[in-house]
């Protein structure tokens, strides 16, 4: 009798109990969620936020982030609004990215009078502020500071026909950052900081009109400024964080110069805009035994524009290499009235022990002219026996006592020197309102602020798209032809593979269709006598090529798989 084969290989059945599926489940759901809390975790403590906007318009400055992350204690931000507009719902997003960048040490609390009446009240009657204000207050350790947001927005200047259309200002620039940075710097600073404007030789009154920008801005960083007459005094004052001289008019006396140079001996700070030229004999030497030497001349160009002759306006460079300059380099400095150049003693840096750093540089092609007598009537020309030729320093920074490794920190003596008088004048700041970012980043580095310079109000872009109409014809195809064919395609492809049918295939008939239409087409604007028919552009030729490369491996693709496909003969 014969017996039934059996066979070898024949698989083992194991059989896996109620109990081992049930462990197997609970294992993989535990798998699951301590892998979704992981990710959470994670998630929540280490994040980035980025700000995608076109002129990024939340990105905090990287001051701004150092003074929220080196904040000694919390700070609460009260944001009150009555009314909301483009200005206050601009604070909203900022004070989150404050929140954000200071790691929880900034709590933002937003009171709605309409919402919340009796906490709306509640803090009327603590802060003493009126029911209809749209104010922030930040409190921190007892001390408030009240922030309007009208102040944070600049708008535009409506003309009187506009004004009587009743057409509303649109804001042109948000400088909610400076304004919320200024006011931290202004609660958390233990010491306020106090500089002197120096008068009696003719410099710019700093309590006039002409000074009026200067002046808000320096009161906005914190700094206490009052007015200075060297003649009255025996010595600068001990609380002169920093002296200020703006434009003198006239020279300074020996006693005068005396008491600056033991400010200087003693680590004092000056900034100095010197002004007309050829009349501070006595100042000029003072300075250029530091190192700058003003070099009595007047920076000057002459463009020959079809057939007359005109000078052209100077604008400075702001130059790179100084913790002044750190965030305006390479930016253009309008600046108006005549300008001196600086030459920078570099022999001092070692005699002196000295360090002199140039902060803004004139163009190529201007020189310092040494008689210049500002007539239209009077051409100047570059004389190179007389003149100064380039390249021309416009500001410098001059410090003493500073070590050369820069992990330590050492109180030094510190100078900026501007050859320009007018530079924060109104007038000044209005032709060139980088100036007021310059001075404002000099006094952050004479007062010891070297993490801290000018925050720029972000100006308000407003995009326009405008298509041509080759542009508009090539959006109609993608709309109406080209997306519609994609969605059909993928709905082809997807029934094609549901029904078991080759997909290669498929896309070697699709890629073939393709050519034959476009030949077709192609053909047909050649006999209508079309332009675009009677040539192939390089976009067409690539067209072709790429649909007869991806049929031709489709092709290929195919029947080398169904040869492996087919079974081995014996």
């Amino acid at each position: 009798m014969e017996k039934t084969p059996t066979p070898l290989d024949a698989p083992k059945v194991i059989r896996i109990g109620r109990v081992q599926l049930t462990l197997n489940v609970i294992v993989q759901a535990i798998v699951v969620i301590a892998i979704v809390a992981m990710a959470n975790y994670l998630s929540f403590r280490h994040y980035q936020r980025f700000d995608l906007s076109q002129n990024q318009k939340f990105a905090l400055s990287e001051q701004t982030k150092a003074i929220a992350r080196g904040l000694p204690k919390n700070v609460q931000a009260i944001v009150f609004f009555s009314g909301e507009g483009e200005a206050e719902s601009n604070c909203h997003q900022l004070l989150r990215e404050y929140a954000f960048a200071s790691k929880g040490k900034i709590t933002v609390e937003e009171v709605s009078p309409y919402q919340n009446l009796t906490r709306a009240r509640e803090l009327q009657t603590k802060y003493k502020f009126g029911a209809n204000e749209n104010i922030v207050i930040l409190d921190y350790e007892g001390k408030s500071k009240f922030i309007n947001s009208g102040d944070m927005a600049e708008f535009e200047q409506l003309d009187q026909m506009a004004m009587m259309t009743g057409r509303r200002p649109q804001m042109i620039a948000f400088k909610g950052e400076q304004l919320l940075t200024n006011a931290l710097l202004e609660l958390t600073e233990e010491k306020q900081s106090k500089v002197y404007i120096v008068g009696g030789h003719g410099e710019y009154d700093f309590n006039a009109a002409q000074n009026k920008m200067l002046k808000e801005q320096i009161g906005r960083q914190n700094i206490k400024a009052e007015a200075l007459m060297l003649a009255n005094l025996e010595k600068v004052p001990d609380d002169a964080s920093a002296l200020i001289i703006l434009s003198p008019r006239f020279d300074y006396s020996e006693r005068d110069l005396k008491l600056l140079t033991d400010f200087w001996d003693r680590k004092g700070r000056l900034f100095i805009a010197i002004g007309p030229v050829g009349k501070r004999l006595g100042l000029d030497n003072w300075l250029a035994a530091r190192g700058v030497q003003p070099m009595n001349d007047t920076v000057v160009r002459v463009v020959n524009l079809g057939g007359i002759t005109g000078m052209m306006e100077l604008e400075g460079v702001i130059q790179k290499g100084s913790p002044i300059t750190k965030s305006l380099e390479d930016v253009g400095l309008g600046l108006i009235g005549q300008t001196e150049s600086l030459r920078l003693d570099r022999t001092k840096e070692t005699t002196e022990q000295i360090h002199l750093a140039g902060l803004v540089s004139a163009p190529e092609g201007f020189w310092g002219e040494t008689e210049f007598v500002g007539d239209r009537q009077s051409v100047p020309f570059f004389d190179p026996k007389k003149d100064n030729a380039a390249p021309l320093t416009l500001a410098a920074s001059v410090e003493k006592g500073a070590s050369r490794d820069p992990n330590v920190k050492l109180a030094t003596s510190r100078m900026v020197v501007i050859g320009n008088g007018d530079l924060l004048s109104v007038q000044g700041l209005q032709a060139g309102p980088v100036g007021l970012d310059l001075a404002t980043n000099a006094f952050n580095w004479l007062l010891n602020r070297d993490s801290l310079i000018a925050i720029a109000a972000k100006p308000k872009q407003n995009v326009q798209i405008s298509l041509n109409e080759t542009q508009l014809l090539e959006v109609a195809k993608w709309v109406s032809l080209y997306i519609p064919l994609l969605v059909g395609l993928f709905g082809l492809y997807y029934l094609w593979a549901r029904n078991g049918k080759s997909v290669l295939k498929l896309t070697m008939t699709v890629a073939f269709s393709f050519v034959l239409c476009w030949v077709l087409w192609r053909l047909l604007l050649r006999y209508l006598g079309s332009a675009e028919g009677r040539h192939i552009s390089r976009d067409s030729l690539i067209f072709v090529g790429a649909v007869f490369v991806i049929g031709t491996t489709a092709f290929i693709l195919q029947k080398t798989l169904r040869r492996k496909s087919l079974p081995a003969r014996n």
